[in-house]
C-alpha cells in the first residue's frame, strides 16, 4: 500500500506500508492540492470506558470489548491504557485478571493498564470521584500481586506519595525496575515529599489541576509545585470543563515550552464518551450524569445541583483539536502530546518512521477537524462513511 499525504509540519511524502510496518517514507517536492494530512495514531493513557462500555464493571461479552475498541479507532486512537479506578480489593483483582485474559487473547488497540487508585489521598479536596473507603496506602505486596496477574501489561500507576512516603518510595523504585511508570495524582504532594517521589522515579502528574482544592494558597499549592519540578511531565484534559480554557492555555503552554516538552494530553474518558445522549452511565460502582455541556458528574451531595466530575465524555480526536485551539499552540505540538510523547513514555516506537508499526490517521484537507481513516498495524480499522 502506498499513500501520498501531507504531514502536520506541511511536508509532502510518499508512505509505503508493507505488512504491519512502514517500509519506506520519502519526501516529495512540489505542491499537490487536496492531499490528506497524515499523522501518528493517537495514544490515550487514561480510558475508563468508551462508547457506552464501562471498563470498571465486568464486561458482558466479547462484543462489548470489540465495540468499545472499535469506537476508539473511529476517533483516531490506535493505542490506549485501560484505566481502573479505586475499588474494593477483591473486585480489583478479579477485574485485572478478567481484563488481562481478554487483552492477551485479543488486544486490539489496548496497550495495557493504568491503575488510578487505590493509592490516592482520601481527603475530600483530592479524592475526586473515587470512593475514599477503598483507598489504601501503597504496598509492595499489592504491587507484586498486581504484577503477578498482569505481567507486562501493567504500564502506569497513579498514586499520592504523601499517604505513606516511605511505602510510596519503595513501590516506585520496585515498579520502575520492572518498567512501570508512576504518576502523582489525587495528591497533596509538595516540597520535599514531591521531590523524594520524583527522585525515586515518579515521572509525571495525572490530570494536573484536577482532583485539587477549589481554593488554594497563592504559592504553596500542588500546581505550582508540580510545574517547578523540571523533569515532571503532566497530563491535561482538554475538554474545557476539567480546566477552564484560560487555565488550560497557561498550563499547556508552560508545559509545552519546556525542552523537551512536558505536555501530555488525555481524555480521561468514561463510558459516556462516543455514546448515546440521554442515557445513564456508570463509572465503576457509581452512576454518572451526562450534562448538556457534555460533562460527566456524580450526583450532587451538597445541594449545589452539580456533583464532582467523574471522567469525561471527550474523544481523543476532539481533544487534540480543542487543545490546539484553547492553548494556542500548533496542531503538530498538540498531536505530539497525544501520540508520540505518550508512546515514548510507555517505551515503544511510534510515529511516521520507517520500521515502526503503521499506526496512523488520515485527516481531511478541506474539512477540519474530520477523520478520514485510522490505520492500525497497516490495516484500515476505520474509514469515514
Amino acid at each position: 500500500m502506498k499513500i501520498t499525504a501531507r504531514t502536520l509540519s506541511g511536508e509532502i511524502c510518499d508512505v509505503q506500508v508493507e505488512g504491519h510496518f512502514f517500509k519506506k517514507i520519502s519526501s516529495r517536492k512540489g505542491d499537490i492540492l487536496d492531499l490528506p494530512w497524515i499523522a501518528p495514531g493517537l495514544i490515550d493513557i487514561q480510558i475508563n470506558g468508551f462508547g457506552g462500555i464501562d471498563f470498571n464493571r465486568p464486561l458482558e461479552s466479547d462484543e462489548a470489548w470489540h465495540y468499545a475498541t472499535k469506537q476508539l479507532y473511529a476517533h483516531g486512537c490506535t493505542g490506549f491504557l485501560l484505566t481502573l479506578i479505586t475499588n474494593e480489593e477483591d473486585k480489583y483483582g478479579r477485574f485485572l485478571a478478567e481484563l488481562t485474559g481478554r487483552i492477551n487473547l485479543d488486544p486490539r488497540n489496548c496497550l495495557g493498564f493504568h491503575l488510578e487508585g487505590p493509592w490516592l489521598n482520601p481527603d475530600p479536596a483530592y479524592r475526586g470521584a473515587h470512593n475514599p473507603e477503598w483507598m489504601k496506602k501503597p504496598s509492595l505486596r499489592q504491587l507484586q500481586e498486581w504484577q503477578a496477574i498482569t505481567g507486562p501489561l501493567l504500564k502506569l500507576i497513579t498514586l499520592a506519595p504523601e499517604v505513606d512516603l516511605e511505602a510510596a518510595v519503595e513501590v516506585i523504585r520496585a515498579g520502575v525496575k520492572k518498567g512501570i511508570k508512576f504518576f502523582i495524582g489525587h495528591s497533596a504532594a509538595m516540597g520535599s515529599i514531591l521531590q523524594k517521589a520524583v527522585a525515586a522515579g515518579a515521572s509525571g502528574w495525572t490530570h494536573l489541576g484536577n482532583a485539587a482544592p477549589a481554593t488554594m494558597p497563592k504559592f504553596e499549592n500542588v500546581i505550582l509545585h508540580a510545574l517547578a519540578q523540571p523533569d515532571l511531565m503532566a497530563s491535561l484534559i482538554p475538554d474545557g470543563l476539567h480546566l477552564p480554557p484560560h487555565a488550560f492555555r497557561v498550563l499547556a503552554r508552560l508545559l509545552n515550552q519546556a525542552n523537551p516538552s512536558r505536555l501530555l494530553l488525555t481524555t480521561d474518558a468514561m463510558a459516556g464518551a462516543a455514546a448515546d445522549e440521554g442515557r445513564a452511565y456508570t463509572l465503576g460502582e457509581v452512576q454518572v450524569k451526562i450534562g448538556a455541556d457534555g460533562s460527566a458528574r456524580l450526583p450532587a451531595t451538597d445541594g449545589s445541583g452539580e456533583g464532582r466530575l467523574a471522567g469525561s465524555t471527550l474523544t481523543p480526536f476532539q481533544g487534540v483539536f480543542l487543545a490546539e485551539r484553547m492553548a494556542g499552540i500548533y496542531l503538530e505540538d498538540a498531536w505530539k502530546a497525544f501520540s508520540t510523547r505518550p508512546a515514548a513514555l510507555l517505551n515503544f516506537q511510534h510515529g511516521l518512521v520507517e520500521g515502526n508499526s503503521a499506526d496512523f490517521c488520515l485527516l481531511s484537507p478541506t474539512k477540519t477537524p474530520y477523520l478520514l481513516a485510522t490505520y492500525h498495524r497497516g490495516k484500515c480499522v476505520y474509514e469515514a462513511p
